[in-house]
């Protein structure tokens, strides 16, 4: 529980990650916390079964194979950020069941994650992963949007720097 603004007391923050530039975002933002804390990051990829029963090539599947390529260029850059601070692990599950009992398990005491910010028919069609875990969860939520580029990120705002979804992506250029 937070109070009077003291954020002194995070030590370990869970970042959920599905590949989503919303949940890089999401990890550049822990990793500002984590910095500015001394806290711990618990990267979390939760693969669902429909995950591991898809394997047929196409356009899907390279887009799939695309963000898992960012996913790791942004976790290894956030690592070299935090060395041994930083852990990962993979789970197979049902997404917001998955992360509520892995962030009670290891004590998170804030979980960072991306939000796509679908809205009307497309959200209450697939509902909303960070939804369900911001009503459900152990600890505080902090959720992120991915920036539409007219928006400053925390990063940027506090430490004069790009997020390291925004390194990774001019890297490439």
């Amino acid at each position: 529980m937070l109070i009077d603004g003291d954020m002194g007391h995070i030590q370990k923050i869970l970042v959920p990650m599905d590949g989503s530039p919303s949940s890089i975002t999401a990890l550049a933002e822990a990793l500002t916390l984590a910095e500015d804390l001394g806290a711990a990051i618990e990267v979390l990829h939760v693969k669902t079964p429909e995950q591991f029963e898809r394997g047929s090539p196409g356009a899907a599947a390279a887009s799939a194979q695309s963000q898992e390529r960012e996913m790791e260029e942004a976790i290894t850059e956030a690592q070299s950020h935090l060395g041994d601070r930083l852990s990962r692990r993979t789970d197979a599950g049902e997404p917001i069941r998955t992360i509520i009992e892995i962030a009670a398990a290891e004590r998170a005491d804030l979980i960072v994650m991306g939000t796509h910010g679908r809205v009307g028919r497309l959200h209450a069609m697939v509902g909303s992963v960070a939804e369900g875990v911001v009503r459900s969860a152990p600890c505080p939520v902090v959720t992120v949007r991915q920036p539409d580029g007219e928006e400053e990120s925390f990063a940027e705002r506090i430490h004069g720097r790009k997020t390291i979804a925004e390194q990774a992506r001019s890297s490439r250029r």
